[in-house]
């Protein structure tokens, strides 16, 4: 029995009129989001293929982490696979195409179904590529598989990062400079894009360890770090410098916005 499991690749398909272009197509935001929802390290506690069910103790090691558009499945006796997904969040049930790149059943593509709700994903596919499943079943002669997987999460960082948040910057001599900072989970770490007059101006990316949030970025051949104080999931607080500079620290704030913001 092996376990198969890939995550998402975003798939854009324009289409262009015969007589007349259409106009540009805003970015998908909630492929985006839900991307952003399935990052980070799940325990997989059930596993069912073609009708046999995984022992309880054949699932105590086994892992599937999200990082961006790759997946890493990690089971008993040091298992490894590494696959891609590709997903449509307009079918119901949301589907998923499942390409594996590295490990058991390498080159084969999966038809799947997938649920996500809260803290637990639930994954069911044809691993003959055959025909898409229309139920959470892997009964006997199905050729598929059924996963049913917890998130984990750290005991001292219970809530994510992710969201868009206002930035709001103090230099020494007391200028102040707003814009928008948008926080996306990457696996275990977190992608922050800083937008002012609707262009890009800063690009970090983060680690986070329990209230303390670490951000690494540049703009325009300059390099800085800053630290944050996570005061809720709604402000963080923190101190920054750059490179090259005299090393005094200024302040800045990200306060997250509401979806209406």
């Amino acid at each position: 029995m092996s376990l198969l499991f890939p995550v998402l690749v975003l798939t854009v398909v324009a289409q262009v009129g015969e007589s007349q272009p259409e106009p540009p197509r805003l970015p998908d935001l909630s492929l985006k989001k839900e991307l952003s929802r399935l990052q980070g390290a799940w325990q997989i506690e059930s596993f069912e293929d073609n009708g046999v069910k995984a022992a309880p103790a054949e699932m105590k090691n086994a892992t599937i982490f999200f990082g961006r558009d790759t997946y890493l499945v990690r089971g008993l006796d040091n298992f490894l696979q590494i696959g891609v997904l590709k997903f449509n969040l307009k079918k119901t049930p949301k589907t998923i195409d499942a390409v594996v790149v590295r490990g058991p059943n390498k080159d084969a593509i999966m038809l799947g179904i997938y649920l996500l709700e809260g803290d637990t994903l639930t994954i069911c596919w044809d691993v003959t590529g055959d025909e898409r499943p229309k139920e959470f079943a892997a009964p006997a002669g199905s050729n598929r598989q059924l996963l049913v997987c917890k998130r984990i999460r750290s005991k001292d960082e219970p809530d994510d990062l992710a969201g868009t948040y206002r930035s709001v910057s103090t230099e020494l001599d007391g200028t102040k400079h707003v814009a928008a900072a948008i926080v996306e989970r990457v696996g275990d770490a977190y992608l922050v894009t800083y937008i002012k007059d609707q262009k890009v101006a800063y690009l970090g990316i983060g680690l986070r360890k329990g209230d303390v949030f670490s951000l690494s970025w540049m703009s325009q051949g300059r390099v800085g770090i800053t630290m944050y104080r996570i005061e809720s999931n709604t402000r963080l607080v923190g101190h920054y410098t750059q490179l090259g500079g005299p090393g005094i620290l200024s302040e800045e704030t990200l306060t997250r916005l509401r979806d209406d913001e």
